[in-house]
């Protein structure tokens, strides 16, 4: 806690954040945040309001906001702090994996190094909150799954994962990743009577329809038309290149390590035909785009896009561009599945199983999803449904490609905060 402490509270005060009145989304984010501190809570300031993120997001900022003061640096210190909370589970997770002093001290460094993490960190932003969420609900699924649980954890993991997925829900619609990889891995071990833990993701979808019905979509209304529903394969070829930072390394690590190339090449040759089909077919272009007042903004926004903008300006059917794009979605899906082959080394039994599949069910369901959405793609999604990469990290890769994936994830970061956070 005292890396992430000490991470957090460089960026706080070594850098020209708390001297920024509203950076990056808090000018639309912070509005019903304020109105509910100011105005008090109704209806109108608690559900009617004008925002992408639920009301779990919402609430717990203004609830906070009233204790510890109104004003943007003090909103941003309870992102900072949720920020430095979320290490807590992954530590537990960390221990029951049987990992020393200094292995858990690797998996904070990584966590902090994180794309966007920490500088989110220090921003009244929903992925915080929405990370601390996702790791707890990593660490209860964990807890509540292993096999030599007590009766008592066979029946609260359950319960406490399904309310606390209830919340996330109402957080963001992007916990169903994580739905669906406890449904699938308990569905792997204990077949039909992994049924507590479905009826449990079940009852927390369920719970999140009378808001859908309200709004009458995923999101506020004047939101809806950056967040609708929808078949778009451009979607997921954007998210597989968008997964390069995560899952790369484990595809370089598949090519240089024999023994890595053993494990199920046969799905990583699959996975790599999906991403370069998805990059051939469905590339994202300059013409996809949606219409916010009087802009047309591009649908796909992030490191990737900046990244392939700078390589090539033209994203239209410039071939330099399309080669690219197809490239980097071929490698995303297939590190993906060389993550997969290695993960299924060990058995679902196996703790260390455990956290590496849901890891990949996670990414993958997360990623799948998006086919069925018609509205703005950013990287950041794919953050919160990472949240274990940091402990897969260290378990799986040869020493020189994690120092390798280290270097890399601090250009990452420094990019993010030189450009975020000055």
């Amino acid at each position: 806690m005292l890396i992430v402490i000490l991470a957090a509270t460089v960026l706080r005060w070594g850098t020209d954040i708390r001297a920024t009145p509203l950076v990056f989304d808090e000018k639309y984010i912070t509005i019903p945040i304020i109105d509910l501190i100011e105005r008090g809570w109704s209806v109108e300031t608690a559900i009617d309001f004008t925002e992408t993120k639920g009301p779990a997001m919402i609430w717990t900022y203004a609830f906070f906001g009233e204790l510890l003061g109104g004003e943007i640096n003090d909103l941003r210190f309870l992102s900072m702090a949720f920020f430095v909370g979320a290490i807590v589970p992954l530590v537990l997770i960390a221990r029951r994996l049987g990992l020393t002093s200094k292995q858990i001290a690797a998996v904070s460094v990584l966590y902090v190094l994180l794309p966007m993490n920490a500088v989110l960190g220090q921003m009244v932003m929903s992925e915080s909150s929405f990370i601390f969420g996702c790791a707890w609900l990593s660490w209860i699924f964990l807890w509540g799954f292993r096999d030599n649980a007590t009766n008592e954890r066979r029946v609260l993991g359950p319960l406490l994962f399904g309310a606390l997925l209830a919340i996330l829900l109402h957080h963001r619609v992007h916990a169903v990743a994580f739905a669906g990889a406890a449904a699938l891995i308990s569905f792997e071990r204990d077949r039909w009577r992994s049924w507590p833990w479905w009826i449990a993701c079940i009852i927390a979808g369920v719970l999140r329809v009378p808001l859908w019905i309200r709004w009458g979509g995923l999101v506020a209304p004047d939101y809806q038309f950056s967040h609708t529903l929808g078949i778009s394969l451009n979607n997921l070829t954007y998210l597989a290149a968008a997964m390069l930072p995560y899952t790369g390394v484990f595809l370089l690590a598949w090519i240089v390590r024999p023994d890595w190339r053993r494990d199920h090449w046969k799905i990583v040759a699959i996975g790599a035909f999906i991403g370069l089909l998805l990059g051939i077919i469905a590339p994202p272009l300059a013409s996809h785009t949606i219409v916010w007042g009087d802009r047309d903004l591009f649908r796909f926004q992030g490191i990737v896009a900046a990244a392939l903008g700078k390589l090539s300006p033209r994203l239209g059917g410039d071939p330099a561009y399309l080669a690219l794009i197809a490239m980097a979605s071929t490698v995303g899906v297939a590190s993906l599945a060389a993550l997969a082959a290695r993960a299924w080394r060990f058995g679902v039994s196996n703790p260390y199983g455990q956290v590496h599949r849901m890891l990949v069910w996670t990414l993958f369901v997360g990623w799948g999803m998006y086919i069925a959405t018609d509205g703005q793609v950013f990287d950041r999604y794919i953050l919160p449904w990472a949240i274990l990469a940091p402990i897969t990290w260290l378990l799986l890769l040869p020493r020189p490609l994690l120092w390798l994936q280290i270097v890399q994830l601090m250009f990452v970061s420094l990019w993010f905060v030189v450009t975020k956070l000055y």
